[in-house]
């Protein structure tokens, strides 16, 4: 099934919202990074990263191709997870090995004495209660602040290395603490040129009329 009609059909609540898309046809993903406190709720993790995704040649931030949340949580649970799906014939072999191979990473990253945590969290539809096999995150975070994110998708890994604190984060507001952006056509930069050069012919406009 196409990634297009996986989506229509999830969008018509049909079924299981569709998978990330491949790394291959992924132009930019934009990493967004919550803290919704020591009590998040029934359900939810402390900490989430918001995946949002474009495909389409040209950056348009309100309208992401792919978008979802994923739940962040101890490498130990995600690899287990992986353990039983494995047994139960959801996973194959080589999708399990990516599991305990970032797992590996995981163990190596919470010994340095510098990080503050690392946790890992799977691509899914809760709604439908669907775990996409072999796409997964990484995300790590050191003591003095600096962050990364890597999204596993069967095999191949997008990652952002760094993040900017959002300026307009304020504790209990529920808006994003820290963002950051694979984009190797440097699409977000192209669209703030063309929003700053849009902002300013309007206001030369307004000046003139």
């Amino acid at each position: 099934m196409s990634i297009k009609k996986a989506k229509k059909l999830g969008e018509a609540g049909r079924g299981p919202l569709p998978p990330c898309p491949s790394k291959d046809v992924i132009q930019a993903m934009q990493f967004q990074f919550f803290d919704n406190g020591e009590n998040p709720g029934r359900g939810k993790s402390q900490h989430t990263m918001m995946l949002e995704v474009y495909c389409e040649g040209r950056l348009n931030l309100y309208r992401p191709y792919w978008k979802r949340v994923v739940q962040l949580i101890s490498p130990k649970q995600v690899l287990t997870w992986a353990h039983e799906k494995l047994a139960d014939g959801y996973l194959t072999a080589g999708q399990h090995t990516f599991y305990v191979q970032m797992h590996m990473v995981a163990e190596r990253l919470t010994a340095d004495p510098d990080m503050a945590w690392v946790k890992m969290g799977h691509i899914e539809d809760r709604r439908s209660h669907v775990r996409y096999p072999a796409q997964f995150t990484l995300v790590s975070r050191e003591l003095s602040g600096p962050m990364q994110c890597h999204v596993v998708l069967n095999g191949s890994v997008i990652s952002a290395e760094r993040f900017l604190h959002d300026q307009r984060s304020e504790k209990g507001t529920g808006r994003r603490k820290a963002f950051g952006w694979y984009d190797p056509s440097n699409l977000y930069d192209l669209a703030k040129k063309e929003a700053a050069m849009k902002a300013e012919a309007d206001a030369r406009a307004c000046a003139g009329g």
